[in-house]
């Protein structure tokens, strides 16, 4: 029995905690918006929480499950892969700037502002990937 539809499996969780984890990330700073940093900080605190315990162990966990994928299949030549980790990695950044904002806002007191557009550029990156993943169009 071969592996490959349980790393697949694997690798379509993960992802799906990690983008949940995003979307639900910037609800809450959006949320937030307009309210003074004593108001924010225990807020800002769970969501440190919730992000070292769901968000960045499924961003690991989607990388090491996509790279092994990739290798399995011998995919790191096809333009689709390519087009889909260029869009991976805008994700993976975006993961760290939300991240790094909550954490420099709770050090210096600071207001959290939500990135603007971040959600819904989260969704269209989501289908974009998923089109690429399923169709291999390219």
């Amino acid at each position: 029995m071969s592996l490959y539809p349980f790393l697949v499996a694997a690798h379509v969780t993960v992802v799906v905690f990690f983008v949940g984890g995003m979307l639900g990330y910037n609800r809450m700073i959006a949320g937030m918006s307009g309210k003074t940093p004593e108001t924010q900080a225990p807020i800002l605190i769970a969501l440190i929480g919730f992000d070292r315990l769901i968000v960045t162990p499924a961003l690991l966990l989607t990388w090491a499950f996509g790279v092994t994928l990739a290798l399995w299949a011998d995919w790191f030549a096809s333009p689709w892969l390519m087009t889909k980790l260029v869009i991976v990695v805008a994700l993976s950044a975006f993961h760290g700037m939300q991240s790094g904002q909550v954490r420099r806002s709770i050090r210096y007191g600071k207001p959290v502002k939500p990135i603007r557009g971040l959600g819904i550029g989260i969704v269209i990156a989501m289908l974009i990937i998923g089109i690429l993943a399923i169709a291999k169009p390219i």
